[in-house]
């Protein structure tokens, strides 16, 4: 992986990306494991952040495939080196902005629904100790709503880095409050009942 990580990063300076990243790069992934699985086998690996990249590598096939914002890449072999294939929404329909179906489930009062979005850090509180612990701070969407974020650190790696400011896009469980909202099941469940959440914070996800 480091040849790898050393091309891209020569290659292409950072950049910054906000909204769907995760959700539109995992489609992405599974569509070319499904329709390419002579080049992206076996199906189903993880997706791994890599500076500014998110990353799924296939050793069956000694292949890459990565997004870098909207943009995508694959590297092996067979492509001689590293090769731009395009954009995602060149090959898959990009997940419609998540803000309208948030600002449903608050005005209606609903609760216990799986959701993903993305937003902007504006307030850090203090872990929550009572039981099993939670990371915990507020983020505001594009809409202005905002929600908490109540990250379990003993089932998921705390976020050390996070900051006032800083972009963070999230998959799990709505549950209504009168200030917006909370976001909770942002990680993986040992039982394997509920579905699995995540966060992704400087393309590192933690679940």
């Amino acid at each position: 992986m480091m040849k790898f990580t050393s091309l891209f990063l020569v290659l292409f300076p950072a950049i910054s990306f906000a909204g769907n990243f995760l959700v539109n790069s995992d489609k992405l992934f599974n569509f070319a494991e499904e329709s390419f699985p002579e080049y992206f086998s076996p199906a189903e690996m993880t997706t791994t952040g890599l500076d500014d990249y998110l990353v799924r590598y296939y050793p069956d096939t000694d292949i890459y495939i990565g997004t870098r914002g909207e943009e995508v890449y694959v590297y092996g072999d067979v492509f001689k080196g590293l090769l731009k294939a395009g954009i995602i929404s060149d090959f898959v329909e990009l997940e419609p902005d998540s803000d309208a179906l948030l600002a449903s489930l608050f005005a209606d009062n609903l609760s216990n629904v799986q959701v993903y979005g993305n937003g902007i850090v504006i307030s850090m509180l203090s872990d929550d100790l009572s039981g099993s612990r939670h990371q915990r701070f507020i983020i505001e969407l594009n809409s202005n709503q905002t929600l908490l974020v109540s990250h379990n650190i003993d089932l998921a790696p705390r976020i050390n880095d996070l900051s006032l400011g800083d972009h963070v896009e999230f998959f799990g469980e709505y549950e209504w409050n009168n200030e917006g909202g909370v976001i909770h099941w942002t990680h993986h469940d040992p039982d394997r009942i509920h579905v699995d959440g995540w966060i992704l914070h400087n393309y590192v996800i933690y679940q």
